[in-house]
């Protein structure tokens, strides 16, 4: 699957929790809660209230929604490492290049990416032979 939009990734405002790498005048270290704004098979940009410091090991949860009524989500695990944060809108956005993924996680995601994003918007041309 071509990635869609290689620096912005899919539109899937899906959930996250994550646990981040960087400890701040000894506080516990807190599950946090973030939107995925722009998501690929490599990495993912999270929205969210957290600042994640750059350079730093995150565990992640995504949480994927299901698309048949009833059913569970799916929850995606995942290592990561920041790379950057902005300001967005008064938050925090935050681009991670996933690192590993728990047990077929990988597979779990990019079938659910395919699933939704295999439209004619997002597919690439289909190439003349």
């Amino acid at each position: 699957m071509e990635e869609y939009q290689s620096n912005q990734g899919y539109p899937t405002n899906w959930r996250v929790r994550f646990l981040c790498d960087c400890k701040k005048e000894n506080k516990e270290i807190s599950i946090h809660k973030g939107v995925a704004h722009g998501l690929t098979t490599r990495g993912i940009h999270i929205l969210s209230d957290h600042h994640i410091c750059k350079q730093k090991k995150i565990a992640m949860q995504l949480l994927i929604p299901t698309l048949q009524d009833g059913a569970p989500q799916k929850v995606v695990k995942i290592i990561g490492h920041s790379l950057l944060t902005i300001m967005k809108e008064g938050r925090f956005l935050t681009k991670v290049e996933f690192r590993h993924f728990e047990e077929d996680g990988q597979k779990v995601l990019e079938k659910n990416l395919r699933q939704r994003f295999a439209t004619p918007l997002y597919a690439q041309p289909a190439q003349r032979t």
